[in-house]
């Protein structure tokens, strides 16, 4: 009786002794799991950056701003006689959108953007599409697709405007109105 008691202990430390391999193999999986869920690395971010063309898509918004301010004669109803005037200055704001609004301007806070948004899994696993012929498609097309999506929301932009300025001269007329009353009444 007194053998099989002290028997039990040593048995218990054998059986710890198996658990220990296991329990230092579980950690190794929960490690290796840990890292596939790690941050991006910042040139795994370039990487996808270059095969997204995220510069040209910088170079096509240019263009859309530029066209925006163009329209934005029409809308302003600009007379023959104003256009001078609005042109150089809307020409002052297309290049100062082209000098500030550059690539090199938003490349390091755009990698810090997917880097905070993105681990090294997913990052790996956009490269792999966009290496593919229907990654590549979609990076060619993608930038039509921008500039007939902002066409699409100037058109409803259009629809709304009369109902919006219509609002707001309510909302100046009820703050005229306020401001003209005395206070305390």
């Amino acid at each position: 009786m007194m053998a099989e008691m002290m028997m039990q202990p040593l048995t218990k430390l054998k059986g710890l002794k198996m658990k220990v391999p296991i329990l230092l193999l579980t950690l190794a999986c929960f490690t290796f799991g840990a890292h596939a869920e790690s941050k991006a690395s910042r040139e795994s971010v370039e990487q996808l950056m270059v095969l997204t063309d995220v510069s040209k898509m910088m170079e096509t918004m240019q263009g859309q701003v530029s066209n925006m301010f163009n329209n934005m004669a029409t809308q302003m109803n600009i007379s023959d006689e104003e256009r001078p005037a609005f042109q150089k200055y809307m020409g002052k704001l297309d290049v100062l959108f082209k000098e500030q609004m550059t690539w090199q301007q938003f490349k390091d806070p755009m990698i810090s953007v997917y880097l905070k948004h993105f681990n090294q899994k997913e990052v790996d696993g956009l490269i792999a599409f966009y290496q593919s012929e229907v990654g590549r498609s979609m990076t060619q097309k993608m930038p039509l697709v921008m500039q007939d999506s902002m066409l699409v929301g100037q058109q409803i932009m259009q629809g709304i405007m009369p109902k919006v300025q219509a609002i707001a001269e309510e909302m100046q007329g009820e703050i005229q109105q306020a401001r003209q009353q005395p206070t305390g009444q």
